[in-house]
């Protein structure tokens, strides 16, 4: 890619949007908003369950932890021997960078696909859904996921198979979901035999779960992880209030996202059948997530959506309501973040590198 000068737009635009969040709730709240202490200690114990116990004190049991993929954990262990980091600030770097990264990638593809208004896009990806601001200002691993899933549609739609294969395989390894691409490629490509490259995805699953046997004696540790795996049989099941991770009957936001997501989805399957493949796949397993938390869930959807109703970003009315939007998503933000805590008593394993 060739640097573009809005490059630097998007960068200070999400640095100055973090840091602002940064100073009002504090980084100590920061560092303990989940999921970024789990990640860390699976930074320090790579799953090792003596060293879990040894070290940490959650109110977790010790197979816990294969429900959080090595990948972004990995990156925050390198970026933290850096000068003046520790993991708690490699672990905010991390998403921070992934999140301007993937800003960028998608404004590259909504540019080469000749949208309109693509740099204004690629702001909007940094602020909607409403979480996605919470969640890239916090230790997550759900920006560096989203950047796998675009430069591996990229790729794919270049036909430049391998690079596809690769970054699918980094998403599979940054998070479960990532093995959607698998499917999503075989069903674009028509069961083309030409895309074998992208069995490296599915081939990186079956290397972690090695690991996973490796490190905690149960190749199948991930779905022995304890109640972690939303998936119902039946769709819509979060509407049932008596469910381990709903607890609440407080769910119209719940049926907003189903509309705008799939409306979005549609819309971009008219525009771009790739893309619109991997968003009916993706959008299709959300409705048979059983979790009060769909608006994180659904984040890897935003870029579909956004691209979806690129036609709307023309109309001066949608870009004002959508910059006045700001100001609640600020506080929106803030709130969340105040209160999506988990309790420390022990900083020590979180600052040894």
């Amino acid at each position: 890619m060739k640097i573009d000068k809005n490059w630097l737009i998007i960068i200070l635009v999400t640095l100055i949007s973090t840091i602002v969040v940064w100073w009002v709730v504090g980084l100590k709240t920061i560092y303990q908003n989940f999921d970024g202490p789990y990640y860390l200690v699976v930074a320090k114990s790579w799953y090792d369950k003596a060293t879990i116990g040894k070290y940490f004190s959650f109110n977790l049991p010790l197979e816990y932890y294969p429900a959080h993929f090595p990948l972004y954990p990995i990156a925050t262990k390198l970026i933290s021997w850096l000068p003046l980091l520790n993991p708690l600030k490699s672990m905010l770097l991390i998403n921070l960078g992934a999140t301007a990264a993937s800003a960028i990638v998608f404004f590259e593809i909504l540019k080469n696909k000749k949208v309109p208004h693509a740099l204004f896009m690629a702001l909007v990806f940094l602020f909607i859904w409403p979480r996605m601001w919470a969640v890239r200002s916090i230790g997550s691993p759900e920006t560096l996921f989203i950047l796998w899933i675009l430069l591996s549609l990229k790729y794919f739609e270049l036909k430049r198979f391998w690079m596809a294969g690769l970054f699918g395989a980094l998403a599979i390894l940054t998070k479960s979901p990532g093995i959607l691409l698998f499917p999503v490629y075989f069903l674009a490509s028509k069961f083309d035999k030409k895309i074998w490259p992208t069995l490296l995805i599915p081939l990186a699953l079956l290397l972690l779960f090695t690991f996973f046997r490796i490190q905690t004696g149960d190749f199948l540790a991930y779905f022995n992880s304890g109640d972690n795996i939303h998936l119902q049989a039946l769709p819509f099941k979060i509407f049932d209030s008596s469910q381990p991770w709903v607890g609440s009957f407080w769910l119209e936001d719940i049926i907003w996202i189903y509309l705008i997501g799939g409306l979005g989805v549609y819309y971009a399957f008219q525009k771009d059948r790739l893309w619109g493949i991997f968003g009916m796949v993706f959008y299709s397993v959300i409705l048979f997530v059983s979790h009060r938390d769909i608006a994180r869930y659904s984040l890897p959807l935003i870029p579909i959506v956004l691209y979806g109703f690129s036609d709307l970003f023309k109309r001066k009315e949608v870009r004002i309501a959508l910059i006045l939007l700001i100001i609640p998503l600020y506080f929106y933000t803030l709130n969340f973040l105040t209160h999506n805590i988990v309790a420390i008593s022990d900083w020590a394993p979180f600052l040894s590198k």
